[in-house]
């Protein structure tokens, strides 16, 4: 009987086999990391487009109140107090630390000082803000407050009242001649100023019922080593009142002849070394609204008083009475504004508007994912303790340490994450997922729910009215609020807002709203056909009403109402190349030089964009120990190639206030 034969594989077939199918296996395992990096990048940047959207989209709501500029500074200790200056040379593109890092994560700034080194470092270089505001909102009641309540575009703020200034419109000036130092002059009216600048004196109005604020700005000349630069001042207070207390920033008013000293502004700035003159009109005051303490009642007859709610919370409680109030401008009556200076605490804290849903449980999805909780470990190898925002616990006390904080932007109140503040470990107002980002709020629409869970009554509100007053059971549905927190990874947004007027001054030392036009007949010369702006400016829309030049062959032409961007650009040939600035040959290339033959060859330059930029760094940051010069050097090499690994989107609008120029 014939066997049948049965095929079959080898050993070393199969073995073979198993070879192809494993290296084809890790080939294809290979390309998954790159897969996902690639997804995880491509929605990083549509999360950032849609975060920098969202924020001009909110801006745009209040047109009005956008701000005028938005200023660089750097930090500055004077004795034991830290001081923010601008400082006009820090360009938007820069996101490089303040200073030197030391091993415990500070930064040494100038005064030999230390701050965090996330508050002097990329985006926190920029955020001085001028001028946000307008009009003034109508009063309604807060627990036991009542009054007039807005909420800063950019909070958290620095909480610092020398920092934070509420002031009403620029008020109109009265130059003076040929005045003599100290020499009283008649008290002017409320709405206008005098001053002389030859002997650098400003007289302001004063009453005798209670003494009255200023802000005033100035610029001046000084001679540097045969070299004439520009310094600008802005922001400093004074005073006139009938009993001053001697003060450099402090003038009397004699109600009995109605008469005013003048402040001396040299000695306001401490007469400095190579000065040469005050620049003629740039002198500007304006009105200061007073900050009362919250325990304390408004004036119901002045109009130009605030609080401060919650203090880094940026919420501001205006006197009912400033309200509709019309003050006196000449012969006619305008409506009373309040515009606010203040410098954001850091562009860290993301900020998330959202409107709690009315049709089913509030569970809303915030702009990142994986938000920083307290004790985490971040990318510089350093715990994370919280935002750092102090805000009112609902027992009387204070927390410093929350990674999220909710806002109720209808009362200016803090959600309390427990619906009891006494009772921590109760049911919660809300939750945060924060692998997720994703946040819910208690409602009474919720089932019943037992400890640490969300409360089925309601969310509860600590009042910002000085007692800690608690609204408890609100339904949270229909409500806005604003979230903050952190993510992982160092995410950011910020906004740039160049100068809503920038002034043509006659030398090429400029000021962050400043320009110089090339080929001045009386300045620091420079490119004929270019008009130079401060290193802050970089990247900015500036809209300018009028442009007289020549080009080849002597023909007088203008150019009206043109936008133009401000770039840097090579500087061969060119001594002012340090500055960014526009070429007006890029428009008509047979430009040759500006013409003065109106007296000006510029005028009427405004920024005419505001742009808003996200910023995130996913890379580890390494460090070396020890402060010695060896060791920070070393280290700030590995700050620097950290600092390459920043990824951005910039979305620019249009969107700006009213003209000025």
């Amino acid at each position: 009987m014939r066997q049948r034969k049965s095929s079959g594989f080898s050993l070393i077939e199969i073995l073979v086999v198993l070879v192809v199918l494993v290296v084809g296996i890790l080939s294809a395992m290979r390309l998954f990391p790159l897969g996902i990096i690639g997804l995880t990048n491509t929605r990083d940047y549509s999360t950032a487009q849609t975060m920098a959207r969202s924020q001009l989209d909110r801006l745009a709501t209040h047109p009005g109140d956008l701000p005028l500029q938005i200023l660089p500074v750097r930090y500055v200790f004077v004795g034991n107090n830290l001081v923010l200056e601008t400082d006009p040379t820090v360009s938007p593109r820069e996101l490089g630390p303040g200073g030197d890092i030391l091993e415990n994560g500070n930064v040494i700034v100038a005064g030999g000082g230390e701050v965090p080194w996330r508050y002097a470092n990329d985006a926190n270089r920029v955020r001085r803000v001028i001028g946000e505001g307008g009009t003034i909102p109508a009063p309604r009641p807060m627990g036991n407050e009542f009054g007039g309540l807005r909420i800063l575009n950019f909070a958290p703020i620095v909480d610092d009242p020398s920092l934070l200034l509420v002031y009403g419109r620029d008020m109109e000036d009265d130059r003076v001649r040929n005045s003599t130092a100290g020499q009283p002059r008649r008290n002017p009216e409320q709405w206008e100023f005098e001053h002389d600048d030859g002997v650098g004196q400003i007289w302001l109005p004063g009453t005798e019922w209670r003494p009255v604020s200023y802000k005033i700005n100035f610029g001046y000349y000084i001679n540097n080593g045969g070299q004439l630069e520009r310094v600008d001042v802005i922001d400093q207070v004074v005073i006139v009142s009938t009993s001053p207390g001697g003060g450099v920033n402090e003038a009397l008013y004699d109600p009995v002849n109605n008469t005013v000293t003048p402040i001396n502004l040299l000695a306001l700035i401490g007469n400095p070394p190579g000065f040469v003159e005050i620049v003629w009109g740039s002198v500007e005051a304006a009105r200061l609204f007073d900050q009362v303490p919250t325990a304390n009642a408004f004036d119901p007859r002045y109009p130009y008083e605030y609080k401060v709610l919650a203090g880094n919370l940026g919420a501001l409680l205006f006197n009912p009475r400033s309200y509709n109030y019309r003050e006196r401008r000449g012969r006619n009556r305008v409506a009373l504004t309040a515009q606010v200076n203040y410098d954001v605490y850091d562009w860290h804290i993301i900020n998330d508007e959202i409107r709690a849903d009315r049709t089913r449980s509030p569970l809303h999805k915030l702009s990142l994912l994986q938000l920083k909780a307290t004790g985490d470990m971040q990318n510089d190898r350093r715990r994370y303790d919280g935002l750092n925002v102090p805000v009112p616990d609902g027992t009387g006390g204070v927390a410093l340490n929350r990674d999220v904080i909710v806002l109720d932007l209808d009362t200016g109140g803090i959600v309390s994450p427990a619906s009891n503040p006494n009772s921590p470990n109760g049911p919660q107002s809300y939750k945060v997922d924060y692998l997720r980002g994703v946040i819910a709020f208690g409602s009474p629409v919720l089932a019943n729910t037992g400890p640490g869970q969300l409360s089925n009554t309601g969310i509860t509100i600590v009042l910002p009215d000085g007692n800690q007053s608690l609204m408890t059971d609100v339904d949270p549905a229909g409500r806005n609020f604003r979230v903050l927190y952190k993510a992982h990874n160092d995410w950011a947004v910020q906004v740039f807002k160049a100068p809503q007027r920038i002034d043509v001054t006659r030398v090429a030392a400029l000021g962050a709203a400043q320009a110089y036009v090339g080929g001045t007949p009386f300045g620091s010369g420079g490119h004929p056909t270019r008009i130079y702006f401060a290193a802050a400016n970089i990247g900015a829309k500036v809209t300018i009403r009028e442009i007289w030049y020549r080009d080849g062959s002597n023909a007088l032409k203008l150019i009206r109402d043109h936008d133009f961007l401000i770039r840097s650009r090579t500087s061969v040939g060119d001594p002012l190349g340090i500055y960014p600035s526009i070429d007006i040959s890029e428009v008509d290339p047979g430009a040759v030089s500006f013409d003065w033959t109106h007296g000006y060859a510029v005028r009427g330059i405004g920024g005419s964009s505001i742009r808003a930029r996200v910023i995130w760094n996913k890379a580890e940051k390494d460090d070396v120990p020890g402060d010695g010069a060896n060791s920070i050097a070393e280290r700030m090499d590995m700050h620097e190639a950290w600092t390459r690994e920043w990824r951005k989107v910039e979305v620019e609008s249009n969107l700006t206030r009213r003209d000025e120029n």
